[in-house]
């Protein structure tokens, strides 16, 4: 074998290692290893099974105990060749190799090779499936028979929601191919992605540079331990995760939050570290755990929110920090109280209030006072609703002071009024909360787009409210132009609900044209 020819196997070998490791099957593998080898079928799962052709030819003699095989190194390097060199391989041969690879024996050539074979030939490579052989091979609804990929720390305690499977491995290493030239960070960053959750994590990997990348890398692969540096990325990474979010929305983005919150998760729990490290990475899974929370919430998938919020909930409390236990206990309570569960609301408001008394954040009292208005006027108090409201903007209003978490800076006056247009208008009080959606929208920062489009749809539902109906269909088309840009499902929810207030006027010019605005986007039959 030539110096280049085994590298070629070293590198095969080492990315087989890894996708074995997290439940690929043989056929999977090489059909990853086919996007960057261009070689026969049969060279492809030798690369696959990381083994040289003198461990195959031992293997394929020794299923053959008469020893009428006697296959030797140059003759499978001739087959491997075929058909643009060397010789065809016999159809015994390909049966035996197929028992070797664990495969189909029809995979080992390519259809039109398949095809030069006789009638016989053909239908004895296809009856030979070893496929069971795999021990990543289970039943499921993959095509090829192969089981999906799961991304989960343990089968005990899953942390991720997605799993990777094949087509998508071979959309990710495409995806890297277009944007990375070099072979070596190629097979760094898909090394990342899959680890922080597939082809998604790309737009977050892209924040970081090529030194921050190398360490990452090495401490997944528990190659080295957890340094202040480690810790500084994973905390960039959150936080660009973020600005993403603001941007485009909970889709594309959760795979990748719950890819890294689960990453986290595992070096938590392998790795000794300085307390102070370990606290740094605690904190930053807490905040990954409400980010997954808020988005499976503005997937409204409440279970998965619940889910990941409680997880966050869990590791602040062990870290002890009352900032980020208060903002995980109001956004519990903010899911509740969008659900009308007045009780649960104010649980979790009150149980955020004796942790926010603890914290030196203005701004998270803010949010607490927010969320007891929303409790309240899911309960139908309006008056406490009021005054909780008026105590959340005078906090917001007030100069911020310093170290304010990070995660607190989307909380403003304007973003707390589109939080209170929503309780207005559940409280059917028209016309105050026409006056808090037009104090968001002139005071909203450019950036939260989405949040823009909740304030229009509750603007839309206030100005129905008062009867003011070509202003509302006017407002929630503006509503339907964002939600068609963004993946916000509660947005549509909410778009589709101020559209069922409008169903009285519905022969009137102003909601038909609305209803073809609404279909144009995506958003008709809601």
């Amino acid at each position: 074998m030539s110096g280049e020819g085994y590298r070629v196997l070293l590198r095969a070998r080492a990315r087989s290692s890894e996708l074995r490791a997290k439940g690929f099957t043989w056929d999977q593998i090489a059909d990853v290893l086919a996007l960057d080898n261009d070689v026969s079928p049969l060279r492809l799962y030798r690369l696959a099974h990381g083994r040289t052709a003198a461990e195959v030819v031992s293997l394929v003699n020794d299923l053959d105990p008469a020893g009428t095989a006697s296959l030797r190194e140059a003759r499978l390097y001739d087959f491997e060749a075929w058909p643009d060199g060397g010789r065809r391989p016999p159809v015994r041969c390909l049966v035996t190799l197929a028992r070797v690879y664990q495969t189909h024996a029809a995979r080992l050539v390519t259809d039109e090779a398949r095809m030069s074979y006789s009638v016989r030939d053909r239908e004895l490579l296809d009856a030979t499936d070893l496929r069971d052989l795999d021990e990543n091979r289970s039943p499921g609804p993959c095509p090829d028979g192969g089981r999906r990929v799961s991304m989960e720390a343990s089968a005990g305690a899953p942390l991720a929601e997605s799993a990777v499977d094949t087509s998508a491995c071979v959309e990710l290493l495409r995806a890297i191919g277009i944007e990375e030239a070099d072979v070596r960070r190629r097979e760094l960053l898909f090394e990342l992605a899959l680890a922080f959750g597939g082809t998604q994590a790309l737009r977050l990997l892209r924040v970081l540079d090529a030194e921050e990348e190398q360490r990452l890398g090495q401490v997944v692969r528990s190659a080295s331990r957890v340094d202040p540096q480690t810790v500084a990325t994973f905390e960039k990474l959150t936080a660009y995760a973020r600005e993403v979010d603001d941007g485009h929305g909970p889709a594309a983005l959760l795979p990748a939050v719950n890819g890294q919150r689960n990453a986290l998760a595992q070096i938590l729990a392998r790795d000794s570290m300085p307390q102070a490290l370990r606290s740094r990475l605690l904190a930053a899974y807490g905040q990954l755990s409400q980010l997954a929370g808020y988005l499976a919430y503005d997937l409204l998938d409440v279970a998965a929110a619940q889910r990941a919020l409680n997880e966050g909930l869990r590791a602040a409390l062990n870290l002890g920090d009352p900032t980020l236990i208060g903002y995980l206990h109001c956004w519990l309570g903010s899911m509740a109280a969008y659900q009308q569960r007045a009780a649960l609301a104010l649980d979790h408001a009150f149980a955020a209030r004796g942790w926010v008394t603890r914290s030196p954040s203005r701004l998270l009292r803010a949010m607490n006072e927010s969320v007891l208005s929303a409790a309240y006027a899911a309960a139908g108090d309006a008056t406490a609703s009021a005054r909780a409201h008026d105590n959340a903007l005078r906090l917001a209003g007030d100069p911020k002071g310093e170290g304010e978490p990070a995660f607190l800076y989307w909380i403003s006056p304007s973003m707390l009024d589109s939080k209170a247009a929503m309780s207005l208008v559940r409280l059917r009080q028209a016309g105050a909360a026409v006056a808090a959606a037009q104090r968001t929208l002139a005071g909203l920062d450019p950036r939260f787009k989405v949040d823009r489009g909740f304030a229009l749809a509750q603007y839309a539902t206030a100005l129905t409210l008062a009867r003011e109906i070509p202003e509302a269909t006017a407002r929630l088309s503006e509503a339907a132009d964002i939600a068609a840009q963004h993946t916000s499902a509660r947005l549509a929810h909410q778009i589709a609900q101020a559209r069922a207030g409008l169903q009285p006027w519905s022969g009137s010019t102003h909601v038909t044209r609305l209803d073809k605005t609404l279909q144009a986007r995506g958003l008709s039959g809601m």
